[in-house]
């Protein structure tokens, strides 16, 4: 990673902490006690599960990641990561597969809907590493959408053309 890359990256962080603080400001001055507290724990949960990233040991996965709902405006991910897990036997695979995936749905999205998604990453049975990947917006070509994926590899499900589901495993 450069120095630019760098530094936008921390431009991007520093702007969402001051959105988040700001937010937190708002709740406090309007006198908004449970939905101050609320916000707080939200932060205290992603910055845990960042910490969890970031102790992975992999380098350009969470870095993808991280950088993830600035990089790609017609989405918004949020991760979440069960058990204290090493990614780095598997970072440039968790990568192109995250990137693949990301590919191939442009293929089935609306330029004008945002689509929210939540990625899960877990130790699975016999030590293999999972990653599961809800999306949620108006997907174009339903089928055909899951067919591509899974002559990628991947294993997915589509409800009512609006909810995506997509599971990896990695042994």
């Amino acid at each position: 990673m450069e120095e630019k890359e760098i530094i936008a990256l921390l431009r991007h962080k520093r702007h969402d902490w001051m959105n988040q603080i700001q937010l937190l400001q708002g709740y406090a001055t309007l006198g908004k006690q449970d939905r101050l507290l609320s916000q707080m724990e939200e932060i205290k949960e992603e910055a845990e599960e960042e910490r969890k990233l970031l102790n992975s040991d992999a380098l350009q996965f969470p870095l993808w990641l991280l950088s993830f709902n600035w990089v790609h405006k017609t989405y918004r991910l949020r991760y979440f990561i069960r058990g204290e897990v090493d990614l780095s036997r598997h970072d440039h695979t968790l990568l192109a597969y995250g990137k693949r995936m990301i590919e191939i749905m442009d293929g089935h999205i609306g330029n004008e809907e945002l689509y929210e998604g939540t990625c899960t990453i877990y130790v699975g049975g016999q030590d293999t590493l999972g990653l599961s990947w809800e999306w949620e917006g108006l997907f174009h070509e339903p089928e055909r959408l899951k067919e591509r994926l899974s002559e990628e590899g991947f294993i997915s499900t589509i409800f009512d053309s609006k909810e995506l589901s997509i599971e990896m495993t990695i042994e």
